[in-house]
């Protein structure tokens, strides 16, 4: 039913419309409130018995660097033998990255602490504004509230969003900074779309594939619809600039808060802002694996079927390893993409490529769209730089693929509504694979 079915006569809104649109934001609300519960919770754990001290917790995955470099920045001296334990305070060790995100961090840490809510509160507050963006996003597309409801729930189940936004790392500010840019971008706000891919810019250089997603959602508009081009692309291209001048700009400024500094030569990062980004382009091509994946590594078509997880970490307090001895409790940090996800996952972007050919002219074609459009941009530049560069890979870097793999599970799912029982028995999946995976989940080891 049409907003208008519901206008006063005299051009008011009536309750009953605004009852309508207010619906699917209580189940929102929900979700957000339960997602964050679930990640605050033991948001300490694991920590090494008898656990006084902030630096008797133990660091997970890539806390050992990015924890490691807020706390330099933040002019706290990391534990002795611990990576960057003898850069010089103040400096960001981790020149290799953006500082933005490892500068929340440090911003935490003097607020809270140097404990587990200093390091980890910034990601739990950002994975709550990814879940909000993926509703914002859904929603900018033109996704019916529901089909934005049901793509966020399934945002907020899946181990790989879950577990980033519980831990100190980056990924998780990088993807909802991409979110909130991509959605205001189809708002027509293509200036503040574009300042803010450039601040996910900042936290990793790979929130720059936002760019590759609007322009392939153009080259698909234009194969639908070749009219107003020269704006649509002039639209493009301001964002673009927007982006690139955010970027710019905003690193000129963190250069300066907290200077980039190579911990692999000991020294600072010359060049100024431009020389910092060289330093970080060159790095990321370092990274290589002429030899294919080695350790954690996987090529990129192996994560589309959840291929070699990824164990952040996993202590077994009764069969403690080496270096775990007196660490409790039993916690599985465990990088995946949950099974259940990826069966409707894939069948839905498939479906949504057969869609975009076969009926090119329908309205509806918008959420297709963005399903292929954000998959294109983000996953194809992994596979092609692995299959042409043998650039190096992990699983975790599906983290800002994800939302296309969401989207495409939950309108898959609508289109199989008047199957009920089928899509019953998938939402039950979902939720029994989010228990089973959950980190503190009690497992027999």
């Amino acid at each position: 039913m049409t907003a208008s079915a519901y206008a006063h006569p005299r051009g008011r809104v009536s309750t009953a419309y605004v009852r309508l649109r207010a619906r699917p934001l209580v189940p929102l609300a929900v979700v957000c409130l339960v997602s964050t519960a679930v990640r605050l919770a033991w948001l300490p754990a694991p920590c090494h018995e008898p656990c006084r001290a902030g630096t008797q917790h133990v660091l997970i995955f890539d806390e050992v660097y990015y924890v490691n470099a807020a706390r330099v920045i933040a002019g706290i001296r990391p534990p002795a033998g611990s990576n960057y334990g003898l850069a010089p305070l103040g400096d960001d060790p981790n020149g290799e990255h953006p500082q933005l995100a490892k500068l929340i961090m440090a911003g935490s840490i003097e607020l809270l602490g140097d404990n587990p809510w200093g390091w980890r509160i910034p990601s739990i507050l950002l994975g709550t504004v990814a879940l909000l963006g993926m509703f914002a996003l859904v929603r900018a597309i033109g996704g019916r509230p529901w089909l934005a409801v049901g793509a966020t729930t399934l945002m907020a189940s899946d181990n790989l969003l879950l577990v980033h936004s519980r831990i100190g790392t980056l990924d998780v500010f990088t993807v909802a900074a991409m979110l909130w840019g991509v959605a205001l971008y189809l708002r027509g706000r293509w200036l503040l779309a574009g300042a803010t891919i450039g601040v996910a810019m900042c936290t990793k250089l790979v929130g720059g594939d936002a760019l590759l997603v609007l322009v392939a959602l153009e080259v698909l508009r234009l194969w639908q619809d070749r009219q107003r081009v020269l704006a649509r692309l002039g639209r493009l291209a301001g964002c673009v600039a927007a982006s690139a001048g955010g970027f710019v700009g905003l690193l000129a400024l963190l250069d300066r808060i907290a200077p980039p500094y190579d911990d692999a030569n000991r020294t600072l990062i010359g060049g100024g802002v431009f020389g910092h980004i060289q330093h970080m382009l060159s790095y990321a091509d370092s990274l290589t694996s002429p030899q294919g994946p080695q350790g954690i590594a996987s090529y990129p078509i192996g994560w589309l079927v959840d291929y070699k997880p990824i164990p952040y970490l996993v202590v077994v307090p009764e069969h403690p390893s080496a270096d775990l001895h007196n660490v409790h409790p039993a916690v599985h940090f465990l990088g995946l993409i949950g099974p259940p996800l990826l069966l409707a996952a894939l069948p839905g972007l498939a479906l949504a490529v057969v869609w975009l050919v076969r009926r090119r002219l329908r309205a509806e074609l918008s959420i297709p769209q963005l399903i292929v459009a954000w998959f294109a941009g983000t996953f194809l530049p992994f596979f092609l730089a692995s299959a042409a560069l043998s650039r190096t890979s992990y699983l975790y870097y599906m983290v800002i693929v994800m939302p296309s793999l969401y989207l495409a599970a939950v309108w898959l799912a609508e289109r199989l509504w008047h199957r009920r029982r089928l899509v019953g028995a998938w939402v039950g999946l979902v939720a029994v694979g989010a228990v089973v995976a959950y980190p503190l989940t009690p497992l027999p080891f």
